[in-house]
């Protein structure tokens, strides 16, 4: 074993994460720290074709370069095979990637080969024919993994695409790369598709050359933040284009767009790229300078922790650094969120400084960033000496001794918790009313993912699975049958289990809990081998207007198959408590940042509208008494009455209809609190029947926290919690007088609403009710642990056969 070897087993330079399945297989990288040269070969928004390693000598003194990064301990490199410029030399260029290769061996370096860096062959069109552009990248990609792989030395790591999603924007949006089509935005979704293709093509080529073939998928890490004062709208647009980031990495493991022909082996390391300016306003494009320390700007570590929580691959940071004097600072800065994220157990297994040698601006020719280990401040005449920038140098060396010796914790050791999926099965859509299972389960996709299935879409001219992510650690499966039915039907059973089984054999889930909003889901649990079984009852469903008539024998079914069971309300629990011996009363909770906000502009579709203004939103269905809200129409013909939600199980001409009564549709959550800014009263006129009689609406809390007032009939569990702030009217008139009072309120009765509202509000909220649920769900995750440590079979116990009853 060789001094340098020795070191490394000493001070951990090497990182087992090569897989989450074997802590044992060999290290990704030959060193954590690692050099990139820049190799973008594309035709810049000028029509000028590049070569940055002929501009800055690199092509000619690989030997010098790797030597030099030798004294630095720099063991891995990232390189890029232009594919442009491979296909233009012709024959010259394979014997020159052979001969690189070889160069690379005799010095012990280990690449990191990127093989499309924004350039692509003249005559191939992405766009006028991606099947060839496809085709011809797969046959270029076959032959360089035979190439290299004859030149022997240290197994590569293969990068496909360099940075697809910024490749697929640059080149549709910006005129830094050819071709420019501003007129059409919609190529840059194309082109990602296509470069997705692309890259899964090059993967099977590979690996039919080097079956054990390790990849890299590279892309910027950002974050965005909306405008200053942005109301609800321009969050959701900033947080949808903050998501976005995540598209091309979803593609590839077939979480969106599946008929691309993504699955989750193909996505393996994610390799981050991250600089000064990969934070932004939405709208503006503002930065979030870092040299100014702006207060927006998110921790590297809590992006990078994001990311890993989201993915659960191995990371590398693949590109950081920085320009001019501020290189030394920069590195300052990413080295302290490194050992931020080794503090987390968030596995970076490797940081290259991109790039080592400087580099000429893409667009300027004549300009040079600054921005390297080792400056070629006379390149342009033809001298490439390299001048090392010693303070970038002095901190590199300085950090190089203190994160070597920070040990990392390693999230795929035995030790560590292995966190299951949550396969929820619902009756409701994830895209209609945003209520009680999206507040939970995009809060409990922090800390595992979610898919979630809905109930199918019968009548479908094919079978076929639709899949999106609504949010972050989220995925949905939409499932079109051509079989009839409503809901969990049984017709759908047996084709909803088949391909629910075959899509979680494609994404490698083996470990997961199933979570269920309707009994009516439980025969699509009985091929599953769960952790747990969780029943979270908001409703009492058998109550409801056309309810399936074997709702009852399946829940009696379920309540002898889960492990847990979570209730909606104060009467629910009441109602099922006795039926399960580990029941647990979660009420409907509140989101107190988004309905909480103040300043916020009345909704444009209410704003005309004379006051005072009285509201509702929610779901209009048969647990509304819409005879009171005729009433109250009725009762004062210059009140507003806005309803805002979707009609659902009733006709719309069954709606009463005045002047004075506004009908406003289904809207979107964002819009919520616009609505609620312009409204006097809010309202809950909900019908005493059976359908309401467990009901505990979250609307009641929502109210509270924008601030206004509440009327509601006698709901039971309104009445037990929120009687002394909400004014419970028994029938029309004491409704009609319940809101003349409000209208007339005092300034000091105004202060003490706003004072017991505050305190209503105060007592939950949903991060707290979902936290409480991640604890009692972790008895799942700990069954892992203490198998994973006595090495037992596992205890994970089939569902088996539904009981005669469920039948």
């Amino acid at each position: 074993m060789s001094r340098a070897d020795r070191r490394e087993d000493q001070t951990g330079y090497v990182h087992k994460l090569s897989s989450a399945t074997d802590p044992q297989a060999p290290a990704l990288f030959r060193s954590f720290w690692m050099g990139g040269f820049e190799g973008a070969d594309h035709v810049n928004g000028f029509g000028i074709p590049l070569d940055i390693n002929a501009r800055n000598g690199h092509a000619d003194r690989l030997s010098e370069d790797y030597r030099a990064l030798g004294r630095f301990d720099m063991r891995t490199v990232r390189e890029s095979i232009g594919w442009r410029l491979t296909t233009e030399r012709g024959d010259a260029a394979w014997v020159r990637i052979g001969e690189h290769a070889r160069i690379a061996a005799a010095h012990g370096v280990q690449v990191i080969w990127s093989l499309m860096h924004y350039g692509w062959p003249t005559g191939l069109d992405p766009f006028l024919d991606p099947d060839a552009f496809v085709d011809a990248f797969g046959v270029h990609c076959r032959r360089v993994a035979q190439v290299i792989g004859a030149a022997g030395g240290i197994a590569p790591v293969w990068q496909p695409v360099n940075e697809i999603s910024f490749l697929a924007w640059a080149a549709s949006s910006t005129g830094l790369i050819h071709p420019h089509l501003p007129s059409e935005p919609e190529n840059g979704f194309r082109l990602k598709c296509v470069l997705v293709r692309a890259a899964l093509r090059a993967m099977d080529e590979i690996r039919a050359v080097q079956p054990a073939a390790r990849f890299v998928h590279t892309d910027p890490l950002v974050h965005i933040e909306p405008p200053r004062g942005a109301g609800p709208s321009a969050c959701a647009a900033a947080a949808a284009a903050h998501e976005h980031q995540f598209q091309a990495w979803d593609m590839l493991a077939g979480r969106q767009v599946p008929e691309l022909g993504g699955a989750a082996h193909y996505l393996d390391i994610l390799g981050i790229n991250y600089y000064h300016n990969n934070q932004w306003e939405d709208g503006s494009h503002s930065r979030l300078h870092w040299h100014l320390n702006d207060t927006r700007r998110r921790p590297f570590a809590d992006l990078a922790e994001g990311l890993w929580k989201r993915f659960r691959r191995p990371m590398c940071i693949a590109e950081t650094g920085h320009v001019g004097e501020g290189r030394d600072a920069w590195l300052d800065h990413i080295a302290t969120e490194v050992l931020a994220c080794r503090a987390r157990d968030v596995p970076i297994a490797g940081l290259c400084l991109y790039p080592v040698i400087d580099r000429p601006d893409w667009q300027t020719a004549d300009h040079w960033h600054h921005s390297g280990l080792w400056d070629v401040p006379n390149a342009d005449q033809g001298d490439f000496t390299r001048h090392l920038c010693v303070p970038y140098a002095e901190r590199l060396r300085h950090w190089q001794r203190i994160v070597d010796q920070v040990s990392f914790s390693h999230p795929f050791s035995k030790t560590t918790t292995t966190m299951t999926h949550l396969i929820v099965f619902s009756h409701l859509r994830w895209d209609f009313v945003y209520q009680r299972p999206q507040h939970l389960l995009s809060r409990l996709a922090a800390t595992r993912p979610v898919v979630f299935v809905e109930e199918p879409i019968p009548g479908a001219a094919e079978t076929r699975l639709e899949t999106y992510q609504p949010c972050s650690g989220v995925t949905v499966l939409r499932m079109h049958l051509p079989t009839h039915g409503a809901g969990f039907h049984d017709a759908h059973m047996a084709a909803m289990r088949d391909m629910l089984q075959a899509w979680m054999t494609q994404q490698a889930i083996e470990e997961y809990v199933v979570w269920l909003y309707t009994p009516m889901a439980l025969p699509l649990a009985e091929r599953l081998e769960p952790r747990g079984m969780v029943y979270d009852c908001m409703d009492e469903l058998a109550a409801f207007d056309f309810a399936p008539p074997e709702l009852i024998a399946r829940e009696n079914a379920l309540f002898d198959t889960v492990d847990l069971v979570f209730t909606g309300g104060r009467s629910l629990y009441e109602s099922k408590r006795s039926r399960h011996e580990d029941v647990h009363c979660f009420p409907s909770s509140v989101d107190h940042a988004h309905f909480g906000q103040t300043g916020l502009a009345d909704h444009a579709d209410q704003s005309a509208l004379p006051r005072p203004r009285l509201g509702y939103y929610g779901v209009i269905d048969e647990r509304l008494d819409l005879d009171l809200v005729a009433a109250l129409a009725d009762a004062h013909a210059d009140w507003q009455i806005v309803m805002v939600g979707p009609v659902v199980k009733i006709a719309q001409e069954s709606l009463p209809r005045r002047a004075n009564l506004h009908w406003m549709g289904q809207r979107r959550y964002d819009e919520l609190p616009s609505f609620l800014a312009g409204w006097d009263i809010c309202l809950m006129p909900f019908a005493l029947n059976a359908s309401t009689r467990f009901i505990s609406p979250t609307k009641t809390l929502e109210y509270l926290a924008a601030g206004k007032p509440v009327v509601s009939t006698a709901i039971r569990d309104v009445v037990l919690q929120y009687a002394r702030v909400v004014p419970i009217a028994a029938d029309a008139a004491a409704f009609v007088s319940a809101c003349e009072a409000i209208l007339a309120w005092s300034p000091q009765d105004a202060a003490r609403f706003a004072r017991d509202a505050a305190e209503a509000v105060s007592a939950t909220s949903w991060d707290r009710t979902a936290g409480a649920m991640q604890t009692l769900l972790e008895r799942f995750d700990e069954r892992i642990i203490q198998v994973e440590d006595d090495m037992a079979p596992s205890p994970s116990r089939a569902v088996g056969t539904a009981p005669a009853a469920v039948a």
